[in-house]
């Protein structure tokens, strides 16, 4: 997995590449510890050039989504294509997050 950061506006952007797998959980708090640092009151992850992830890093998102809730913050996932789009409808993710 490969990711990339920035701020636009009121939003926090991560932009995910590759395959999100288990053995990413240590770039993923590189993530987390990004999103910390923001005050951006939304987070979106664009996952348009995601090409895999399987069941952890779906772990991985809601670890992010309980931490944002906590702060009354939003997380949405957005350009998910392909494998990533069936596993969050499979996992029913619009459930706790807002998915477009």
């Amino acid at each position: 997995m490969e990711y990339a950061c920035d701020t636009k506006g009121n939003e926090f952007h991560v932009r995910v590449s590759g395959r999100m797998t288990h053995s990413d959980h240590r770039g993923f708090r590189g993530i987390l510890g990004a999103i910390g640092e923001s005050a951006a009151p939304r987070i979106v992850f664009d996952l348009s050039q995601a090409e895999f992830m399987d069941s952890s890093a779906l772990g991985m998102l809601l670890i992010v989504r309980d931490a944002a809730a906590q702060q009354s913050r939003v997380v949405a996932l957005q350009g998910a294509t392909g494998q990533v789009e069936k596993l969050i409808s499979i996992g029913k993710l619009h459930k706790y997050f807002e998915v477009g």
